[in-house]
């Protein structure tokens, strides 16, 4: 069959979707095929049969778009944007309806999609022809972005890009190694790679090993991008994360503007008084915990700060209002939700600093602590006041236990310097001594507040308090863990011989009878808890806030009250035994214990002993006398 063609010129006007088009168009965007058009013009000609529409006088003939129906939509909007004169005329090719199926879907499923990596070829050989990244975005309409994502694309390794065209990588792999300009390491962390660790978030780890992703650290936040770009330190972004993922190349760097921004920010703290003042660019919890703190007194609020809280939770209530008109009116939007989110987050933070701004230090705390001015989570400076060291604490003991001889002494009449008997001078106990003694200190606790519900759940209703009324920086500490996460594997590891113990031995009997009343079940406790009578709700309340509590190694100040209002008497808990304290002490620390003890006799006979002999005879002769080593002296309520 000959098929012979009929050329025509049709306004766009006169065109129309036609039925005899085998591809389903969806009402998608057409902006990139109509700046085609507008900057190279039609270059495909449409192919329409005749199709009469409407009725008697209104009928007409239009013509109908068997193939092209997407650059007519693209005519469409360009002269619906002006960019073409009305009465416009195109080429098109007549065909019959007879044919018009036919000829639609051979032009449909006979052709071939371009290749990405072509399509990235031609926008690299376009630039490099002098046309900008913006006229070949706006000739080709797309934004600039694209453009640049593509040129990257085109600049990556030959040997990959032939990969690619192979099938035997992904876009994906593609934009991920795209992170490097460097085809060598491009390739090696391609090649060098088992097949599943292939993975763009693998392949973009092994290109930024040993660099800072910024957006996740508190350093980076602190220091600033700008600032440390001006130091000549260099970055690598991801041109295709909608984020822009920024990698810092130069972590020393960044670690030694922080330093060097920290000193500045301790350099005015130094001026308060302190006796001492440290920068550190890192703290972890468990560095923090060899500190304890002094407590600040707070002074009442000025007219102006009063007049200024005042505000703040005024608008805190209109904010909560705003929010909860936009619940009731179903109108909430995500934009919404940051918007209310951000100003809650600045009013707690003007809050903090005016009761910050409140605290009162004495001069004789100021003469023995310190203060750690670090870098918060969030990236700002923080502030840490009132910090005794190690060694400021056995100093401050030092000179109360001086200060208590010189009170005796002159109380007695005696003006002659207080000697001691030992021949050997007490050592410090040692860190795992202290946690030792601290962890049978902390079951011993925990049993006594077991026993009755009311004090564990002031406890837990201080607990609570602390952390719903928060002070804003004042340092409010209990000593629940309000984690919910009970220390007993802390204390198990800190003191293997806790479970020989009575404090862990009532504990475990206490807790034995109410798992066996549970149900089997988790999922039906809640409903079980629910019919439970209030008296037991409570005394089952009470063991559980009772377990949380946890007494630390250092000055307990968080656990004595807690100690005093349950009635905590370790005489009644503990006992020096070999495993709990003998065995961890030297012999002249035992033999102290001896003559503390009402044994001073056998102490005499110390050194003449064995180290295990001497712990054995200690342990018998202070049985039952109720002594105790000076860190659990403190725990005896009359």
């Amino acid at each position: 069959m000959k098929h012979t063609k009929e050329m025509l010129l049709i306004k766009v006007e006169d065109l129309m979707p036609s039925p005899y088009n085998v591809r389903r168009y969806s009402a998608g965007q057409v902006e990139e095929l109509a700046a085609l058009i507008a900057s190279q013009g039609l270059l495909q000609n449409l192919i329409v049969t005749e199709q009469v529409v409407g009725r008697g006088k209104r009928q007409q003939t239009k013509f109908g778009v068997v193939a092209g129906e997407r650059r007519r939509r693209a005519l469409v909007l360009l002269q619906e944007r002006k960019a073409l004169a009305a009465g416009h005329e195109v080429l098109c090719e007549l065909v019959s309806a007879d044919h018009a199926v036919e000829i639609s879907l051979a032009e449909n499923s006979g052709r071939e999609a371009m290749h990405p990596a072509d399509e990235f070829d031609a926008f690299h050989a376009l630039v490099q022809q002098g046309r900008g990244i913006e006229d070949v975005a706006a000739r080709f309409g797309v934004s600039p972005v694209v453009v640049q994502r593509r040129l990257k694309l085109a600049a990556l390794s030959p040997k990959l890009l032939a990969l690619y065209r192979e099938d035997g990588a992904n876009l994906d792999q593609l934009m991920a190694l795209c992170l490097s300009s460097d085809h060598a390491a491009q390739e090696r962390a391609w090649f060098d790679a088992q097949p599943w660790e292939r993975t763009p978030a693998a392949l973009r780890k092994r290109l930024t090993e040993g660099e800072v992703l910024a957006h996740q650290s508190a350093l980076a936040r602190f220091v600033g991008i700008e600032a440390y770009e001006a130091a000549g330190g260099a970055v690598r972004r991801d041109l295709f994360d909608s984020d822009q993922s920024c990698w810092i190349c130069d972590p020393e760097l960044l670690r030694r503007l922080a330093g060097e921004k920290l000193d500045a920010e301790a350099q005015a703290v130094r001026g308060e008084g302190w006796a001492w003042v440290e920068a550190r660019i890192e703290l972890d919890s468990a560095a923090l915990r060899a500190f304890s703190r002094c407590e600040p007194g707070v002074r009442a609020p000025s007219a102006e700060q009063k007049k200024a809280l005042a505000e703040l939770d005024q608008r805190s209530k209109e904010l909560d209002a705003e929010q909860q008109a936009l619940d009731d009116n179903d109108t909430w939007t995500p934009s919404d939700g940051e918007r209310i989110d951000l100003e809650e987050q600045d009013i707690e933070a003007r809050r903090k600093a005016i009761q910050v701004a409140r605290q009162v230090w004495r001069d004789q705390d100021k003469a023995r602590a310190g203060v750690i001015v670090t870098v918060g989570r969030d990236g700002s400076t923080e502030i840490i006041r009132g910090l005794l060291r190690p060694e400021d604490r056995q100093a401050t003991k030092a000179e109360a236990r001086s200060r208590t001889a010189r009170e005796q002494a002159a109380e007695s009449g005696s003006h002659e310097p207080a000697t001691t008997e030992s021949a050997e001078p007490r050592a410090p106990f040692s860190e795992t001594l202290l946690r030792r003694l601290a962890a049978h200190r902390t079951a011993a606790l925990q049993a006594v507040l077991a026993r009755d519900a009311h004090a564990p759940l002031v406890a837990l209703t201080h607990a609570l308090a602390l952390q719903v009324f928060d002070r804003f920086g004042l340092e409010a500490r209990s000593a629940l863990q309000i984690t919910a996460r009970p220390p007993r594997h802390e204390l198990l590891r800190a003191a293997d011989d806790l479970p020989a113990g009575r404090a862990w031995t009532d504990l475990e009997a206490r807790r034995a009878v109410w798992l066996e009343r549970l149900p089997h079940a988790e999922s039906g406790w809640l409903d079980w808890l629910a019919a439970l009578p209030q008296p037991e709700l409570l005394e089952l309340l009470g063991l559980c806030a009772a377990r949380l509590a946890l007494v630390p190694t250092g000055p307990a100040s968080a656990a004595g009250g807690l100690e005093r209002l349950a009635g905590l008497d370790m005489r009644q808990w503990w006992e020096p035994t070999p495993e709990a304290f003998l065995n961890h002490v030297s012999k002249a620390q035992i033999a102290q214990a001896l003559k503390e003890g009402g044994a001073g006799s056998d102490a005499s006979a110390a050194s003449g002993m064995k180290k295990g002999e001497l712990a054995n005879l200690a342990a018998t002769k202070l049985a039952g006398k109720g002594w105790l080593p000076e860190p659990l002296k403190a725990v005896v309520c009359a």
